[in-house]
């Protein structure tokens, strides 16, 4: 078919300006059944008169490893532990296939906040960008252990007041409904991790998880 074999490179063409390298050559039509080639023709033709190309996308992110983050998303209250009395509201969301989990924190008192979360399949473990209303700016990393996310802040200044020179953030489910979020410093002369602070994250009440 002549439609087909001039539609065929003007679809390469379109497919390697759009994506920055070249995608893989249509079949030969002399090796496609009638109804492939027909089936073929109406969709080249639609694409090149649309001046579109075809949806192509990555598989995303759906490991285990990729997916032990997702027990933080949802819509969250957010308390002191150990008390009812609320600190801030929180929402936490799915982006980019699956690899980025975004945060927005607000707190009824205190600076506003965003960070986005992914897993670093090299490293093998969760990376955090924190950038809130003050305009600092922190970053995370730390694996999963024995059901806990702990990352450690990785920049060379102190965080959480500057009490500390080792500081880390942990993660925890304590159920469907709730997760726990806490802050460390390393205090030398105890050799020991000290609880900096300590959150409870509720989901609210007909917020879907």
């Amino acid at each position: 078919m002549p439609m087909l074999r001039h539609l065929a490179p003007l679809l390469l063409a379109i497919g390697t300006a759009a994506h920055g390298q070249p995608q893989p050559p249509p079949p030969d039509p002399a090796s496609m059944a009638r109804a492939d080639l027909e089936a073929e023709v109406k969709k080249l033709r639609g694409l090149a008169l649309a001046g579109a190309v075809a949806r192509q996308r990555p598989t995303g992110c759906t490991t285990v490893d990729q997916r032990g983050f997702d027990f933080w998303l949802g819509e969250w209250d957010v308390s002191a532990t150990g008390s009812t009395d609320l600190v801030a509201e929180s929402s936490i969301t799915l982006h980019d296939q699956g690899c980025a989990i975004v945060e927005s924190w607000r707190p009824f008192q205190g600076a506003s906040g965003h960070s986005i979360n992914g897993y670093d399949v090299v490293a093998k473990q969760w990376s955090q960008t924190w950038i809130d209303a003050t305009g600092r700016v922190t970053h995370y990393a730390g694996p999963v252990h024995d059901g806990t996310l702990a990352m450690d802040v990785i920049d060379s200044a102190p965080a959480f007041g500057g009490k500390f020179t080792r500081n880390r953030m942990n993660f925890r489910p304590v159920d469907a409904n709730t997760v726990r979020q806490w802050g460390e410093g390393y205090d030398p002369s105890k050799q020991a991790w000290v609880t900096s602070w300590d959150l409870t994250y509720r989901r609210r009440a007909g917020a879907r998880p």
